[in-house]
């Protein structure tokens, strides 16, 4: 195995070898010139002490630019770019190496605040993404949240708290959501590690699986509706439109005028036909709800409205409400939840809240009406309690709702008897 020697070695060794030759050479001047050994000690002390001084010299100076660079290497591993260790010296090899130094330090400074510059961005789109995500720092530390993690949490106030005690655990498989979680819905999990700073971070998207199953059944009716829609309107307007000429010919004498049995049935046919045609259009806008129109309003804007249309309607709004959302769908749905308010019964009139929260706008129902009947079927298309129900109202409602970013609950009323609607629309950060 060859042995490793350092650099202070071999400058040893190459002093020790010029101070050898040095006095070789001195002493053997001294005998060709027959010096006494007086004169010879006279004359070799001063140049051995002259060389071994050069040689010290030599030696400090190359260890201490060596040392000065590793002082300057360290300067810039703990990002101190503007110190400088040798600033003495101005020329020859050392000055170009200050030069080399000054370029790599000017790099990682540019280096450094494009990263910078790229992480702030990355932050600033992770936040406004409505993708819940959330980093963890190398102990598993809540670091980062973006606003849609926060509005998917039972908890408002997360800081301090580790990924465990929100419910996620990470398996052999992957991050997966605890039972107990502190989240409102279930979620799907997705990790990337990354490094920043020299430590490991992790960044968890969070994919719901409810929102999918939402979006699959909303496309299940919405394809049933369009179905519903073509073949029943083909098979009733021809139906329609005869029923509608026999009359017209019957009016006109080219049928007896006396009444019979064909007159009535034809009336029945054509009120039968008219009830279908209005019924498959009420459930056609289920399939064909537009893009919102989201605009800056207040709850007070809503109120007034809907003071006119029911001016019975108990409404409690200490402060003004400021949020973001389609004006025309919330008032939709708020009609289509009242009128049913309404339509339950109960001793006193039906009452509407709103409340602010840091990330969501509340605006809760009550009535103290009959309560809910068979809470599995009340977003069932085609499904009513009514006599002249269509079974379409809560569904448009919801989904209404749910097109511009909220949710739409239905729960048995806290307080007494009847039912309370409660509307969760989440704040976009400004």
């Amino acid at each position: 195995m060859p042995t490793v020697r350092s650099l202070e070695q071999r400058l040893k060794r190459i002093g020790f070898l010029i101070v050898f030759i040095v006095l070789t050479l001195c002493i053997l001047l001294a005998f060709s010139w027959d010096f006494d050994w007086f004169a010879s000690f006279s004359l070799l002390l001063p140049i051995a002490a002259i060389t071994v001084t050069a040689l010290v010299k030599s030696y400090t100076l190359t260890v201490d630019v060596i040392e000065r660079f590793g002082i300057q290497l360290d300067a810039l591993a703990n990002n101190e770019s503007n110190s400088w260790h040798l600033a003495q010296y101005q020329g020859g090899r050392v000055a170009t190496l200050k030069k080399d130094f000054t370029k790599l330090s000017n790099k990682i400074a540019q280096n450094k605040r494009h990263y910078m510059q790229t992480e702030e961005f990355v932050f600033e789109f992770a936040s406004m993404l409505d993708l819940p995500i959330v980093i963890l720092d190398p102990h598993g530390q809540v670091y980062f949240t973006n606003h849609a993690f926060l509005n998917c949490l039972t908890t408002p106030n997360i800081d301090g708290l580790s990924a465990e005690e929100l419910g996620l655990i990470q398996q052999a498989t992957g991050w997966q959501q605890h039972e107990e979680s502190q989240f409102k819905q279930r979620f799907q999990l997705s990790s990337q590690v990354f490094w920043r700073a020299g430590r490991c971070f992790e960044l968890l998207t969070l994919f719901s699986i409810e929102q999918q199953l939402r979006k699959n059944e909303q496309d299940i009716w919405q394809r049933l509706i369009r179905v519903l829609n073509h073949e029943v309107r083909n098979s009733l307007t021809p139906i329609y439109s005869m029923s509608q000429s026999l009359q017209t010919m019957k009016q006109q004498g080219q049928i007896t005028t006396s009444p019979d049995l064909a007159q009535d049935m034809l009336q029945v046919i054509e009120k039968r036909a008219q009830h279908l045609l209005d019924f498959v259009s009420s459930y056609s806008a289920f399939s064909k709800l537009p893009t919102p129109n989201k605009q800056q309003i207040n709850n007070e804007q809503v109120n007034l409205r809907l003071q006119a249309i029911f001016p019975e309607l108990v409404i409690h709004s200490s402060q003004p409400v400021n949020f973001t959302a389609d004006l025309g769908q919330l008032e939709q749905a708020l009609i289509n939840l009242i009128k049913n308010a309404f339509e339950a019964g109960g001793n006193t009139p039906p009452a509407l809240s709103w409340q602010q929260h840091t990330h969501a706008i509340v605006i809760k129902l009550t009535d103290c009406g009959t309560g809910i009947a068979n809470p599995d079927n009340l977003f069932v298309p085609f499904y009513s309690t009514k006599a002249q129900g269509a079974g379409i109202g809560l569904v448009i409602s919801r989904e209404l709702i749910r097109n511009q970013g909220g949710e739409l609950q239905l729960l048995a009323n806290p307080h007494a008897v009847g039912t309370q609607a409660i509307i969760t629309l989440s704040i976009q950060p400004s």
